[in-house]
């Protein structure tokens, strides 16, 4: 159903005479093209430099992990407070 419509639809469109659904008249062409030749070329617009993305904020996702890692080092931390660690002996060659 919607095959044959869309069919019928474009035969339309194609039968259709575009040069008198687009006529203008002489007069109204010079006025355009005149006030297009008057009318100021535009400058680009350009976007102000905002720096370098790496010294962004991190996203949520990666704060709470950031969050959570140094939640776990200070747990781990304040269970071995008094402890003092050495480095394992060596042989003196």
């Amino acid at each position: 159903m919607y095959k044959l419509l869309l069919l019928l639809l474009c035969a339309v469109l194609c039968l259709g005479e575009p040069g008198t659904a687009m006529a203008e008249s002489e007069a109204s062409v010079a006025i355009t093209e005149g006030a297009v030749a008057a009318r100021p070329i535009p400058r680009p617009n350009y976007k102000r430099y905002k720096g370098r993305k790496k010294h962004r904020k991190p996203g949520l996702f990666r704060r709470w992990a950031a969050r959570r890692k140094a939640k776990r080092k200070v747990k781990t931390e304040s269970s071995r407070r008094g402890v003092i660690t050495v480095d394992p002996p060596t042989r003196n060659q």
